[in-house]
């Protein structure tokens, strides 16, 4: 589905304009190589332009991409017209240690790229006669590498040699270049006749009768994969060939459709608003349409907690989340969105240098964005500023202390399954965030969210009643939650009781304990209590909430609460303590 779907998508870029003339493809380059017409270089200037600030306002040098010759995609020495590539260009190894230049390593690479470089470029550019193509042939006849160790302009370039990529152009006349497309070596490329091999197969995606491709071209722009490219279908070993075909001919994609879709996913790749990390997680989206920013923004904003460009879209927003929470239908009319264009989801990973697909969804993006605000209004709490973002989720996952630690592959693909089909979280997702309440002694209002949406969903999706809600719910008699509660109540006469910060409370030495087997725990902590209150200036009316509590309770607490009953007690504490204090916190400790 995802290959035919990328296919699609091509066409719809190309109606766009957005996609390279066959033979071409786009190319970041950092440096500009000026060229006098006698072949010598007269300056290497750096055409880098400073990125957009990011979240944090910080900005970087981004690379300028450009039109060129088909790059190759072959291992090994193989040469490009117009090169881009600096041991191609110049034959020169650099060494970041001194700060030199060198022709010789152990391998020769550098001296057998250049000669590569040399006659294939020579040989294209054969016959010839525009100025700068001439400079062109020029600096390849003239330069050697030997003899260039010193050479200033590849001095001043220092480190940024070996990161670089380079374009050519004429000194004095920076529009002159040889990647024009007006230019003699582009139109030879433009008018080059296919030398397409005869078709030998039928092709999976189109079943019509072509050439099918060996090897894939890489897809680059994935989050841990190699920086060279990765294969979206490749394969490897003997074990996964059948019928005696080998290698890329397994996957019966012919060589048309290959080109069109690696184009498609590196050009959805390429740009920031198609795509989102999670981690090791690249996930990349679009819609059927050729201006889908609409849909796209939508996605970013419900999944990654962005802000809108507008107040009046942030509120639209923020209201289909409430409606859907209570339970009637959005009106997105307000949201100047397609409801019924075709929007697709996919979630990638690296694996070696291949790239292993996690998941692909696809629906109308009416559909999506229901099921994204739903998810957004289980999550919501009565102190929710915005929409919590699926990193945020994430990060509430793992330990505070550990920033190696990462979310699961499975859990996160799951999770992310749920979100989109409307579906149950993943039982995973729920006992890891009461862990960790239980482990780190804090809870926010994430976790509580994460927590009270895990219950609410599956409670509704068994059609049964009881839902939990946005803040204390007085009415609530389910046990645990009451006995959450009553830890929270506890807790602050404690806290009353000592009159200056404690270094230790209830919390740190029972809370876990309280939450799993309240049994055990809550006899003695009310004992506690009874000393506690003596000193409390608050007693009358903490006295007379605990008694409420416990009359609920029937004075006898749980021998042991199951995974899902621990997650209502910590709801029931979480309320409880927000209704104390109401203020929210990005991380509001458990003895706040």
């Amino acid at each position: 589905m995802l290959i035919n779907a990328l296919n699609q998508y091509y066409d719809m870029l190309s109606r766009a304009g957005k996609v390279c003339p066959e033979g071409i493809s786009k190319q970041k380059v950092s440096h500009m190589i000026m060229l006098r017409p006698d072949g010598s270089i007269s300056s290497i200037t750096d055409i880098r332009r400073q990125s957009k600030p990011d979240k944090k306002g910080k900005t970087k040098l981004e690379m300028r991409e450009i039109d060129l010759p088909e790059r190759t995609q072959k291992p090994g020495i193989d040469f490009n017209i117009i090169e881009h590539r600096p041991l191609y260009i110049f034959g020169l190894n650099y060494d970041k240690k001194t700060g030199e230049f060198s022709p010789e390593d152990k391998t020769m690479k550098a001296k057998k790229s250049h000669e590569c470089f040399v006659k294939g470029n020579l040989d294209f550019t054969e016959g010839m006669s525009s100025e700068i193509v001439k400079a062109y042939r020029n600096f390849i006849s003239r330069w050697k590498p030997e003899e260039e160790t010193e050479n200033k302009h590849l001095k001043q370039l220092g480190k940024d040699y070996d990161g670089g990529y380079f374009c050519f152009a004429l000194d004095g006349n920076t529009k002159c270049t040889l990647h024009d497309m007006d230019g003699e070596i582009m139109k030879k490329v433009l008018n080059s006749p296919n030398t397409a091999a005869e078709p030998d197969g039928i092709c999976a995606v189109t079943g019509e009768w072509d050439q099918i491709a060996r090897i894939h071209d890489k897809v680059q722009g994935i989050a841990g994969g190699q920086a060279s490219g990765c294969s979206l279908v490749c394969f490897k070993g003997t074990a996964v060939e059948s019928y005696g075909k080998t290698q890329s001919y397994n996957s019966s994609i012919s060589q048309s459709v290959m080109k069109r879709y690696t184009q498609a996913l590196n050009i959805l790749l390429k740009d920031r608003t198609h795509k989102m990390y999670l981690e090791d997680l690249t996930v990349v989206f679009w819609a059927m349409s050729e201006d889908d920013s609409a849909e796209t923004d939508m996605f970013s904003m419900l999944m990654e907690g962005d802000k809108a460009d507008s107040e009046q879209t942030d509120k639209a927003i923020f209201n289909a989340m409430r409606e859907l929470g209570q339970g009637r239908q959005a009106d997105l009319a307000a949201l100047n969105i397609d409801e019924n264009v075709e929007f697709y989801i996919a979630g990638l990973a690296p694996n070696n240098s291949r790239i292993a697909q996690k998941f692909v969804y696809r629906d109308k993006f009416g559909k999506i964005f229901e099921n994204l605000a739903r998810h957004q209004a289980d999550m919501l709490l009565e102190d929710t500023k915005a929409q919590i973002p699926l990193w945020r989720i994430c990060s509430e996952l793992k330990s505070p202390k550990s920033n190696k630690e990462k979310t699961p592959p499975p859990l996160l693909s799951a999770m992310f399954t749920a979100i989109l089909n409307g579906t149950r979280y993943p039982d995973a997702l729920l006992e890891t965030a009461v862990r960790r309440v239980k482990t780190d002694k804090f809870v926010n209002y994430v976790r509580a969210g994460i927590i009270k949406a895990c219950i609410n969903r599956k409670v509704r999706i068994n059609n049964e009643t009881e839902e939990i809600k946005m803040a204390l719910d007085k009415e609530n008699i389910n046990q645990a939650y009451l006995c959450g509660r009553l830890f929270a109540v506890l807790e602050r006469v404690q806290k009353n009781a000592a009159k200056t910060k404690l270094d230790r409370t209830i919390k740190d030495s029972y809370f876990a304990s309280a939450c799993a087997k309240p049994a055990t725990v809550f006899p003695k902590l009310m004992v506690l209590a009874q000393y506690h209150l003596g000193n409390d200036d608050f007693a009358v009316a903490d006295n007379k909430l605990m008694g409420e509590i416990t009359d609920k309770l029937c004075c006898e607490f749980p021998q042991t609460l199951p995974l899902n009953e621990q997650g209502r007690f910590i709801l029931g504490y979480y309320h409880q303590n927000q209704d104390f204090y109401k203020k929210s916190s990005d991380k509001t400790e458990i003895s706040e």
